[in-house]
């Protein structure tokens, strides 16, 4: 009956050290929350009805970007170098690029990530767009949007308040009469 007994204390020892372990486990993997590269799907932090923040960059021909200048209409997406959805989007943005009124002034593409990495984007990007590169730490319209996962788009009205927000594909969009 001893040795029962004391199977039975030291099963039971084991077993709350071993939950106390991965109770550990769990809270070390909370805290590290790393995303994978590419960024993270989620939601933009900024909803439909928004104005964005004034911003003032360059694109990569060194032409002034600002939000006031952007038409009504006008779409922003941003991707990211290595992100498996982002290259899905890329050759649908460029065709909805393409038959925007305005043309490449109506269309703004974000790539974030590192120059050698965004080469790719920009070259396929820039006959439908204006290509804008900022890197992972959060570029000016990065921080405006509120991006926080790739790829999303936006959609501005004149006023430059967001008419679609966080669409991770190009079918919400309207194209503008011209």
């Amino acid at each position: 009956m001893t040795y029962v007994v004391a199977a039975l204390v030291v099963t039971n020892v084991l077993t709350l050290l071993n939950l106390l372990l991965l109770f550990g486990v769990i809270r070390r993997l909370r805290e590290q929350q790393v995303p994978p590269p590419g960024g993270v799907p989620g939601p933009a932090a900024l909803p439909v009805g928004t104005l964005v923040e004034a911003f003032a960059t360059t694109d990569v021909a060194g032409h002034p970007l600002r939000r006031d200048d952007l038409p009504h209409g006008a779409v922003i997406a941003f991707f990211s170098p290595g992100c498996t959805p982002c290259e899905a989007l890329l050759p649908k943005f460029i065709a909805h690029a393409e038959r925007l009124p305005d043309g490449r002034r109506s269309a703004v593409a974000v790539v974030v990530g590192a120059s050698a990495d965004a080469a790719g984007y920009v070259a396929e990007l820039s006959s439908a767009a204006r290509v804008v590169v900022e890197d992972d730490s959060g570029g000016v319209l990065t921080r405006a949007f509120g991006v926080t996962g790739y790829p999303t788009v936006f959609q501005l009205d004149g006023d430059g308040r967001l008419l679609v927000s966080d669409a991770s594909s190009v079918d919400r969009l309207a194209v503008p009469a011209a």
